[in-house]
């Protein structure tokens, strides 16, 4: 008998599929992780909650959390390079980067909302001794800047290398202030793990745009 030849395509749809997973495995594990910090690694403001007070208050640390994984998955998007590109293809990544800029805009509204709400808005964190919560609110609209022009450009009669620039810069400035926010604003971040998962996601994602760039 003859050896069956090995199909290209099927090979490749393999690796394609592995990769998938791989992939999908990782963002699961990410956002597992995020999520679980609030109950594992509770932050003084939940000692102090009971009952629907303290569900809020998680609720609202949850959907930050996942708005700031969100928001490094979002700029490792914009950034794309050939492994991603190979994977999904450009025109699924530039629809994937706009979806997934307005859900991180929800959920960074939803995470406000809620921390703000329940305390009420007499109890507003204002003044030098609040200044991770001030980043985080210049966060928020830093974040509306970058989404609502993104679909609104053609009718704002925005030039697109203009756009892009400022778009982003804008990008790179939130990575920022979404890491000052959050090692600073909560005791979560205080603890070595909590910290030292972020630091390196963070990391980790600078290291590989510049690599993707050197490209």
């Amino acid at each position: 008998m003859l050896p069956s030849k090995k199909n290209p395509n099927n090979e490749l749809k393999i690796s394609r599929y592995l990769r998938l997973i791989g992939l999908a495995f990782l963002l699961i594990l990410v956002v597992f992780g995020a999520l679980s910090v609030p109950f594992v690694y509770e932050s003084q403001t939940l000692w102090y909650k009971l009952g629907f007070d303290k569900t809020v208050l998680r609720a609202a640390k949850m959907a930050g959390l996942l708005a700031s994984v969100l928001l490094l998955v979002q700029i490792r998007l914009a950034v794309r390079g050939r492994f991603l590109e190979d994977l999904f293809g450009v025109a699924s990544l530039m629809r994937y980067h706009r979806i997934n800029g307005i859900i991180v805009l929800f959920l960074a509204t939803c995470h406000v909302v809620l921390v703000v709400v329940p305390e009420g808005l007499g109890n507003l964190p204002l003044g030098s001794k609040h200044l991770p919560e001030m980043v985080g609110a210049v966060l928020l609209f830093g974040l509306f800047f970058m989404v609502i022009p993104a679909y609104f450009r053609d009718r704002l009669r925005l030039k697109y290398t203009r756009w892009r620039n400022v778009h982003r810069f804008l990008g790179y400035f939130l990575l920022v202030l979404l890491s000052t926010h959050i090692l600073y604003v909560s005791e979560s971040f205080e603890q070595d793990v909590p910290r030292a998962l972020f630091l390196t996601l963070v990391l980790g994602l600078m290291v590989r745009v510049l690599l993707i760039k050197k490209q």
